[in-house]
């Protein structure tokens, strides 16, 4: 269950990346360079066939919120194919930073 309050965490890293803390790390970090972390780490615990793509169904299983979750990961499928990319992930963060 911890696993996956953090996960849904990182996983909404783009919203929370405009608070005071976050922001002022990404800056710091470089926000390209701070995202793709953010996404590895969710890669480490969701790509359960480490294919190094987020599939719908391995995002729908980080939590438990299906509608809710099942809203973010279509957000985050930028091109609608069905798998986020580091690229789409990074590429729709950065849409909300702006």
């Amino acid at each position: 269950m911890k696993k996956l309050v953090i996960i849904g965490a990182l996983f909404n890293i783009g919203l929370l990346i405009m608070s005071g803390s976050i922001a002022l790390a990404a800056e710091q970090a470089g926000r390209a360079g701070f995202i793709k972390e953010a996404y590895k780490e969710i890669m480490t615990a969701a790509d359960k066939n480490r294919d190094g793509k987020l599939s719908m169904s391995e995002c729908t299983a980080i939590s438990r919120d299906k509608k809710k979750i099942e809203k973010d990961c279509k957000y985050w499928d930028a091109n609608g194919d069905g798998i986020i990319t580091e690229d789409e992930y990074v590429k729709q963060v950065m849409k909300i930073m702006r």
